[in-house]
């Protein structure tokens, strides 16, 4: 680069960050290796394709001397199901029963990827290998055969379907305050943006499946092209309804990370170590920034499961992955 084209990005570099506007996403993206979807209660399905690539980093800062964000963590295929852990169904649809057997009765049905918390098991008669676990607020026992602990999951089991991922789905029934149907909502918007493509300075999707654009370059001086998509700081301030409720379609971009970390209007920060599903973890350090939100994870400083607009080259994801210690963790009002 040129001495008097450095000197101009460094000056506008300068002038926008009192706003708060060089929070940048560093951004990573891997796709897991196939694995097997099965049908509940034993029904053999089809074979996930999936085609694992070399994760890529891109720093999204126009000096690109910033270190990139975390990769996607790896299943970890040794974990095992422990009782007080979270588990992963790895079945098109696993039914919840009211005891261990095929032969009681069949509580719900949870699909693929559904989060469950583990409270009990594994049973050892009269049918051995099921577990005792929650799952929407009903606590019944499933067959072990199609669970996996929650590091071991790997979402290509499901296919082209969308992970259920939870949605708090392991908490007990709400309470009177009704926080476990907001935190529903939340993820409920967080899985209709998945898919859809990183927008800089934007916060706005459509339904599951719609146009979802496309990004190219290293923001912000990348290109965008579709009326939808969303940067890291757009997606959660929607998904979070802050600074008040908008529809998804609207776009909005009301806060950058500097103000996710600097200032409180509509959250407040927390212990890392009391993270709970729809609380977010971010930083903004140097003028680069993050945030993204976190769904699930039994040690918040190891693999967590995230919905997050990662970057130009990835867009919005529901992924696997570790966040570093430069992260600090805050919970929305109201939550």
């Amino acid at each position: 680069m040129g001495t008097s084209r450095r000197f101009a990005v460094l000056i506008s570099l300068v002038s926008l960050a009192p706003l708060g506007l060089l929070a940048a996403a560093g951004c990573s993206s891997s796709d897991p290796a196939g694995l097997v979807a099965i049908d509940a209660d034993a029904n053999a399905g089809d074979a996930a394709d999936a085609t694992a690539d070399v994760p890529t980093f891109e720093a999204d800062d126009p000096q690109g001397d910033l270190a990139p964000d975390a990769a996607p963590a790896q299943p970890d295929a040794t974990a095992a199901i422990t009782v007080g852990g979270n588990a992963r169904v790895t079945a098109t649809s696993l039914n919840l029963r009211s005891g261990a057997g095929t032969t009681n009765a069949v509580l719900l049905s949870m699909p693929c990827g559904s989060l469950v918390a583990v409270v009990g098991g594994p049973s050892a008669s009269p049918t051995a290998g099921w577990w005792n676990v929650r799952y929407a607020g009903t606590t019944g026992w499933a067959s072990g055969t199609y669970l996996v602990a929650e590091s071991a999951f790997d979402p290509a089991i499901c296919g082209a379907a969308t992970p259920d991922g939870g949605v708090d789905a392991s908490a007990p029934p709400a309470d009177a305050a009704g926080a476990p149907a907001e935190i529903t909502d939340i993820f409920t918007r967080a899985k209709g943006g998945v898919g859809y493509s990183y927008y800089w300075g934007h916060g706005s999707w459509a339904a599951p499946g719609g146009a979802a654009g496309t990004c190219s370059g290293s923001c912000p001086s990348c290109s965008h092209t579709g009326q939808y998509g969303a940067d890291c700081s757009g997606f959660v301030a929607k998904c979070w309804q802050v600074p008040s409720p908008s529809p998804i379609t609207t776009d909005l971009h009301p806060y950058s990370t500097y103000d996710f970390v600097n200032s409180t209007p509509h959250w407040s920060k927390i212990d890392r170590k009391t993270l709970k599903p729809a609380d977010a973890l971010t930083y903004n350090t140097n003028g680069a920034g993050h945030i993204m939100l976190f769904e699930s994870g039994t040690d918040p400083f190891g693999s967590i499961w995230t919905y997050e607009a990662r970057g130009c080259s990835t867009g919005i994801v529901h992924n696997l992955r570790t966040a570093g210690t430069q992260y600090i963790a805050i919970r929305r009002e109201g939550l």
